[in-house]
């Protein structure tokens, strides 16, 4: 039963795979999977055929999934758009996302409730990216009305399409506003959140330098527009990138403080366990509900409910109940690269890391510094085995320094994200405290910059397929 929910997830996701290049109709993978399901109870005591009868019904529902998602209704906004038109829409609609500030331009998605244009209006469903020539207030869960141009997106030819990436997110229309009008706002859990990081994107812009802040607020809120792009590069050729977003790594900071601080209050175990669930799905929605913090958290929620029910939890199936989850709810997150190299960094570690502990017999070393550098490079090596394969074919860059590196950028990224919490929390708290830990997470940042350098110029640190 261990492997269960695994195989149940990797027969779902070949469904999805398959479904992508097969012609046939949703109905016609939706009435598979329901007649298959039929049979499982037609079979239920004969063994192989009850267990074939399941794999098919889960492989035609995962298809059907696929399917379903690529299905628009009649009244979607992206059918009152075509690739490009003269028309003024008025869109009403709600803010659905943290609006972007890039100079004087805002960019956000709404979530549509009616259209129109001239005199004519028509209730509408489905999700616009809409951009806005000027500044503007926004906030999530706004009410607004906005006048402009509706188009589609073009698709591209090249390798990255950004027609295809806006439909995994489920965006299929595009606005240019000229005009905003807000009408009112909806109090919602990921507006509160978004509210707390504001305040805490705040504190730290003000504590550190601008360089220094654009990182930290990378490693901690998952805001990359204040990352230099010199940093981003050397990071991206020694493979330490990964640290500058937020996911399983952050979450399970989060939970451990969750834990600690609440544990310092005198809270009896279930209440904490139970209060750290919720401050996990706070920071979910303050990060951007992205795929890395969307799988950890759930594997963090399915962690602590077992503790909660008294079950001893397996990292097998709390995984594969992650993965689950998210291509359950948006099947089109299997063809992401966030998504294949957020699973396979953390597969690979569970699987191949235990087998070259036993190969090089590290639990038998006896001098703990030594057994800890040991453990973190068979740990970094597990994971570099585990996406280097996808980060060559998407990136076109092998880099088997990241295995030295990240022997270093790992308890670094640590100190710095537990500086920024620390620092958080000391503005909000004890102002005075503030500049200390801001001057702590400043020289770890150094610090970083430093190593990755140095890192970058040695020897075969990283070379480009086909230059």
């Amino acid at each position: 039963m261990r492997l269960f929910m695994p195989a149940l997830t990797a027969i779902f996701a070949c469904g999805i795979f398959a479904a992508g290049y097969l012609k046939a109709r949703f109905e016609v993978f939706y009435f598979t999977g329901a007649l298959f399901l039929i049979f499982q109870a037609a079979f239920f005591k004969r063994k192989n055929i009850f267990i074939a009868c399941l794999c098919v019904s889960i492989f035609a529902l995962g298809a059907a999934a696929l399917k379903n998602s690529k299905f628009l209704s009649k009244d979607h906004i992206s059918n009152f758009a075509y690739y490009k038109n003269n028309l003024i829409y008025t869109l009403s609609g709600v803010v659905k996302s943290e609006p972007a500030q890039t100079g004087a331009q805002s960019r956000f998605l709404i979530e549509a409730v009616s259209a129109g244009y001239g005199r004519v209006k028509y209730n509408c469903r489905g999700l616009a990216l809409v951009k806005l020539n000027y500044a503007h207030r926004l906030s999530y869960g706004d009410e607004v009305v906005l006048t402009g141009t509706l188009y589609r997106p073009h698709k591209s030819t090249e390798a990255f399409s950004y027609r295809d990436y806006l439909a995994r997110q489920g965006v299929y229309c595009l606005m240019n506003a000229r005009l905003v009008k807000v009408k009112g706002r909806r109090f919602s859990l990921t507006r509160v959140s978004l509210f707390i990081k504001d305040k805490i994107g705040k504190i730290i812009s003000d504590n550190l330098s601008p360089e220094a802040a654009g990182i930290m607020l990378a490693m901690v809120l998952g805001e990359k527009k204040g990352v230099p792009a010199p940093v981003n590069n050397i990071m991206v050729k020694t493979g330490t990138v990964h640290i500058l977003v937020v996911s399983g790594f952050n979450v399970g900071i989060v939970a451990f403080i969750s834990m600690l601080f609440l544990k310092v209050l005198r809270i009896t175990r279930r209440p904490r366990q139970a209060l750290t669930i919720l401050l996990l799905i706070l920071y979910c929605l303050m990060t951007g509900s992205s795929n890395p913090v969307m799988r950890a958290t759930v594997m963090g929620v399915f962690f602590l409910t077992a503790f909660l029910l008294e079950r001893e939890p397996d990292i097998y199936n709390a995984l594969s109940l992650a993965a689950l989850f998210i291509l359950a709810i948006n099947p089109g997150q299997l063809s992401d690269i966030g998504f294949q190299l957020s699973f396979a960094s953390v597969i690979a570690i569970v699987y191949i890391y235990p087998k070259l502990s036993a190969l090089f017999k590290i639990e038998k070393l006896k001098l703990k510094m030594i057994k800890f550098i040991a453990q973190g490079l068979l740990i970094s090596l597990s994971a570099w085995l585990g996406t280097a394969g996808f980060i060559a074919y998407y990136f076109k860059i092998i880099c088997p320094v990241t295995v030295l590196a990240n022997i270093l950028v790992v308890p670094l990224a640590t100190l710095i994200t537990l500086c920024g919490f620390s620092l958080a929390f000391a503005g909000l708290v004890l102002p005075g405290f503030a500049p200390y830990l801001g001057a702590l997470g400043e020289c770890a940042i150094a610090l970083l910059l430093r190593f990755n350098a140095w890192a970058a110029c040695l020897p075969g640190a990283y070379f480009y397929l086909g230059a």
